[in-house]
């Protein structure tokens, strides 16, 4: 069953990098170590979420930066399971999470740790937005 749920997250992953879709506005991306470069090098601003599935604060915050960014314009977000992407969270120094970032053409404009309260995640989303 193990090899079965590794083809498919291949399969998948292989899809994901074949893709030419632009990534839209408040669209959510799960990144891999051979995606993460490509979803990062938009013009808008990437909500980074650091996070791991046995994290019960990163479950916690899941629901509330999705919302945040979905109702931002100019923002995109993106996860990364530092589980299966420990080169990404290595190049970040993220020792704890969940660790969220918001990056600006690749570099990072600002950073928090820990599920915050909605209406601080919200604010940080939309003080990092690119503006139009």
């Amino acid at each position: 069953m193990n090899s079965l749920r590794l083809l498919s997250r291949n399969v998948h992953n292989v899809a994901r990098m074949n893709s030419s879709a632009r990534f839209l506005n408040g669209q959510v991306n799960d990144a891999s170590d051979e995606t993460f470069q490509k979803l990062i090098s938009v013009k808008e601003t990437v909500i980074v979420d650091f996070h791991a599935n046995w994290c019960r604060p990163c479950h916690m915050l899941d629901p509330i930066i999705r919302d945040a960014v979905k109702s931002t314009s100019g923002t995109t977000l993106v996860r990364v399971d530092v589980d299966e992407c420990p080169k990404i969270a290595a190049k970040y120094s993220i020792a704890s999470i969940p660790a969220v970032f918001a990056l600006k053409n690749g570099d990072v404009a600002g950073k928090f740790v820990g599920a915050l309260p909605k209406n601080a995640v919200k604010e940080f989303v939309e003080s990092h937005a690119t503006k139009a």
